[in-house]
């Protein structure tokens, strides 16, 4: 099992919901784009990162 560092996924939840808010008007459709972009693009980055490493 990979040892998958969570701080960048968290992140890109965070700032892809403030994006969200910023570009949506109904907040369910901010929240709901924050977490599943925020959260694919920081487990695609941080899972990057970890096969680089290895």
């Amino acid at each position: 099992m990979r040892n998958v560092s969570w701080f960048p996924v968290y992140l890109f939840i965070f700032m892809m919901t403030v994006v969200g808010f910023l570009v949506f008007d109904n907040m369910t459709s901010s929240i709901i784009f924050g977490i599943s972009v925020g959260g694919i693009f920081g487990w695609l980055f941080t899972s990057k990162k970890s096969r680089d490493d290895e």
